[in-house]
């Protein structure tokens, strides 16, 4: 008797209905889908800052120096009479930025090194030990050593930020990998021929991606609040270019005259570093392979 057998097929090839479907629960929750809302404000804010930003952010007029919000200045004005509102909108530019390319530097680093030691037993020790080995650096210090070596600037902002995300990304990638190299698929492509490379670019790494993605949700937030961190500390963005860090930097010897100073830029990190969150808990919530079968 003649047996027919089915093709196999990895669950990739169900990926478009299944990120359908993802899509429909995530917005299906009304947090996750505040989060995004906010994330897309923001993110237009600071690429559209040029256009929606009523005053250039290094204009000055001592005349209105620490004047309260008003009709004419939305947040209020600093001690050199700079309009706080455009200060804020290109200080968001600067979290966006970091945020966005310390995420991508830590993902182009971090995932093949994961891959690498979650597919071949003989790297995993390896691999294991040059992230024990980054994560023995404390990140101020290696934000300090890269201002020393760079000179404070956004880039050296990015790197250290980007550096000190490395572990937790290998970590994640690493841990997949040795999910998905157990599953059947995986098996039958490497009983068919297939090469190492194409099981790691074909199975592996498309079916890592939602991990991923929440991965670099939760890493977005620790690196906004990371270059506000160094900038408020003279490392990352040097004035006059508006951070921020930079802005509550400026804001801490008046707040006594002028607290506005410093609860806008406080405020606009709140609401960036929590919407973040929870767009990164609702993802997380609509890529679990558990809700797809409710």
């Amino acid at each position: 008797m003649t047996v027919l057998e089915l093709p196999r097929v990895a669950p990739t090839a169900a990926a478009p209905a299944q990120r359908r479907r993802a899509l429909r629960r995530l917005l299906r929750n009304p947090l996750a889908v505040t989060g995004l809302v906010v994330v897309v404000v923001a993110v237009l804010a600071a690429l559209l800052a040029d256009l929606v930003a009523p005053y250039p952010f290094a204009r000055t007029d001592f005349s209105a120096a620490l004047q309260p919000p008003s009709g004419r200045h939305w947040f209020g004005t600093d001690e050199l009479g700079r309009d706080q509102f455009s200060r804020v909108l290109y200080g968001l530019r600067a979290s966006v930025a970091v945020g966005s390319m310390s995420v991508v530097l830590s993902m182009l680093v971090g995932v093949p090194l994961g891959l690498l030691g979650g597919f071949y037993g003989f790297l995993d020790p390896v691999v294991s030990r040059l992230t024990d080995t980054l994560l023995a650096f404390p990140f101020l210090v290696l934000a300090v050593g890269l201002a020393a070596i760079l000179g404070p600037s956004l880039t050296t902002a990015t790197v250290a930020i980007g550096i000190a995300q490395i572990p937790a990304v290998v970590r994640v990638t690493r841990g997949e990998t040795l999910r998905l190299r157990g599953m059947d698929y995986v098996a039958a492509a490497v009983a068919d021929g297939a090469s190492d490379a194409v099981v790691l670019r074909r199975h592996i790494l498309p079916n890592a991606v939602n991990t991923l993605i929440v991965q670099a949700t939760v890493a977005a937030p620790a690196a906004i609040i990371g270059e506000a961190v160094l900038s408020f500390l003279g490392l990352g963005v040097r004035p006059p270019t508006p951070s921020l860090g930079v802005m509550l930097a400026s804001a801490q010897p008046l707040f006594r005259d002028g607290p506005w100073m410093a609860v806008f830029p406080g405020v606009a990190i709140v609401l960036l570093t929590l919407a973040l969150n929870l767009l990164g808990d609702g993802m997380r919530d609509a890529l679990d392979p558990r809700e797809s079968r409710r």
